[in-house]
């Protein structure tokens, strides 16, 4: 006999239930011992997981998330690998309906765009070790006058503002990661008692309808070593409540609670041995990413005494800032007078010791990468996978902003490509897990000056060859040896992927276009822009097709950028959609006289 492990499923019809015992332990789960007529046990449920596994490869080789390791053993890149088999108990309507009722909540951690996906994420990590800003949940805009106006009609077009976040960059999903976690569930009632948890837990009537009696939430939705049997009357499970240690439950609230509920409400009901505190936090506890598992890591006397980066500054800016909340130092290893004052203030900002150094980005990646494998300094770069696993929740969550529904094409900005493949790995899961029936095409944008996979793309996926990456007002994209060009390969492949490049002029073209129309983006989202206008202009993307541009960094932070091109500064750019402020004297006359003829060209 099969079981499907959702939450709807009716494991034993009640004629056939004998008996339930149920003991719960944090790890691992025990074994479950419930009768019936046939004498056919009820397989124990599995715990979420993940461990490190080396990329795309078949291999047992494999470390537990708690390593401070960034390789394979050969040398290649690593990827954090969840128990598909643990999280497939559930279907994806589950999934759905627990992501959902997550989002806009003040519940720790669970109202931030990471951690509201927890146990896709870091399901391992105490809540208590979570550092977390509430990243995420970002707009995803309408972008219904650029379309029309600017790519002949489009009518379908959507910018995902991941820089409208707690740094203004796309980097808070995968930095907070390094730092937090713990499971919540709405569909959890328990008794709390002063001598400590336990006795009657009632699983059903969704929280929003209210609750039944006293309750704690902090309880994962199938904790290991549980069984449910489903009653198919209220009564049936009253009567199962009130025969346990005289806990005398409420009857018509109760049925009036699964009345309402309707279809969410499944009336399983068991029974747990008593918990002490430390046993509970550590059987319910688990998740986050990078500064939340360096947080862990150090209360596990961890040899860590900090966490650095080389950045092109918006990692360095994340990083900062999420190591200031977390009282863990950060280093910062940035190029000099390659990034924007306003990106380079937010590690000073936020305390980071902050080196600047006469190379560009790839020069720093190289001796980051060499002083975290000699000194107890934490890399925090995306060679480090755990990074990937916060960044991969903006595509969940691009799918629950559409109801579930996938849009036709996701176009991102790439450097070091770690967001491209995080996107496709948050789509993959969402399919494999039964929440959504295809992936959306993607496509990486590159700035011409920084093309690198651009040119291995025309090159039919042949040779990789890094390139020297020239000076581009895209600087965060501003990459010519990416790290993670065998994920982005892998992540185009898969989702019948393509890359567009943008020259500095087109870029900055498109991104005053994008702000004349009510936007405020970031240069790198000027490049994902132009990539949508030449996909469009040859016809592969219609004009009905459901596409989102991904912004990635507030355009605040490029204010000099911009101030240049609305100037005409810019030396050799036309900067054709300039719109720099006119000067007139403070006179009636004068200003009339402006006026006049600014409205007659506007009518």
């Amino acid at each position: 006999m099969a079981y499907t492990y959702s939450p709807t499923t009716t494991f034993f019809p009640k004629h056939h239930l004998r008996s339930t015992t149920i003991n719960c332990t944090s790890s691992p789960p025990p074994t479950t011992v419930t009768t019936t007529t046939n004498r056919q046990p009820i397989p124990p449920l599995l715990p979420f997981s993940a461990k490190y596994v080396p990329f795309n490869s078949i291999t047992d080789e494999s470390y537990s998330l708690d390593e401070i390791i960034y390789r394979s053993s050969s040398g290649g890149l690593l990827d954090v690998q969840h128990d598909m088999n643990a999280l497939k108990q559930f279907d994806g309507k589950y999934w759905r309906t627990l992501f959902d009722s997550r989002v806009g909540r003040t519940t720790w951690p669970y109202g931030s765009g990471v951690w509201s996906k927890k146990e896709w994420v870091l399901p391992e990590i105490d809540n208590d070790d979570i550092i977390s800003c509430f990243e995420g949940n970002s707009n995803l805009f309408w972008a219904e006058r650029y379309g029309k106006e600017n790519l002949n009609g489009m009518n379908d077009l959507w910018v995902k503002h991941c820089g409208i976040s707690h740094t203004g960059s796309f980097k808070d999903l995968g930095v907070n990661i390094l730092s937090g976690e713990e499971v919540a569930m709405k569909l959890v009632i328990m008794e709390q008692r002063s001598s400590g948890y336990c006795s009657v837990l009632y699983v059903g009537c969704a929280s929003k309808y209210g609750p039944i009696a006293r309750i704690d939430l902090k309880v994962p939705p199938r904790p290991p070593g549980y069984a449910f049997v489903e009653f198919e009357e209220a009564r049936d499970a009253e009567d199962a409540i009130r025969g346990r240690d005289g806990y005398d439950f409420d009857g018509d609230k109760l049925r009036d609670h699964m009345r309402r509920a309707g279809d969410v409400c499944f009336s399983q009901v068991f029974k747990i041995r008593k918990l002490d505190d430390s046993e509970f936090r550590n059987a319910f506890s688990r998740m986050t990413v990078l500064v939340s598992q360096v947080n862990r890591l150090r209360k596990m006397n961890k040899p860590l005494v900090g966490v650095g980066c080389a950045s092109t500054g918006d990692t360095s800016a994340a990083l900062s800032a999420y190591c200031a909340a977390a009282g863990i130092p950060s280093i910062v290893f940035l190029p000099a007078n390659k990034i924007s004052m306003a990106q380079l203030v937010q590690p000073i900002a936020n305390g980071a010791f902050v080196l600047s150094m006469d190379t560009d980005f790839d020069g720093c990646m190289k001796l980051i990468r060499e002083i975290t494998s000699e000194l107890p300094i934490y890399l925090a770069n995306s060679l480090n996978s755990l990074r990937l696993e916060g960044q991969k929740t903006a595509a969940i969550e691009i799918l629950q902003q559409f109801d579930w529904e996938v849009p036709d094409w996701v176009i991102i900005p790439g450097g070091n490509l770690g967001n491209i493949y995080a996107f496709y790995k948050g789509f993959k899961m969402c399919e494999e897990l039964g929440l959504v029936d295809r992936i959306p095409r993607l496509v990486c944008a590159q700035a011409a000056n920084a093309n690198p996979l651009y040119l291995n793309y025309k090159s039919g996926w042949k040779n990789f060859t890094p390139v020297k990456a020239t000076t581009t007002f895209a600087s965060a994209i501003q990459i010519g040896d990416p790290v993670s060009i065998d994920r982005a390969v892998y992540a185009l492949k898969n989702s019948d992927g393509i890359v567009e490049e943008a020259t500095e002029e087109e870029l900055m073209d498109e991104m005053a276009a994008a702000d004349a129309t009510g936007m405020f983006v970031c240069p790198h989202t000027g490049v994902a822009l132009v990539a949508l206008r030449k996909l469009r202009e040859r016809g592969v993307i219609g004009r009905s097709d459901r596409t989102v541009v991904v912004s990635t960094a507030h355009g605040l932070k490029f204010s000099q950028a911009k101030i240049d091109y609305h100037s005409k500064a810019i030396e050799g750019m036309g900067c054709k959609f300039a719109n720099p402020p006119v000067e007139v004297k403070a006179e009636y006359g004068a200003v009339m006289d402006v006026l006049t003829k600014y409205l007659s060209n506007v009518s």
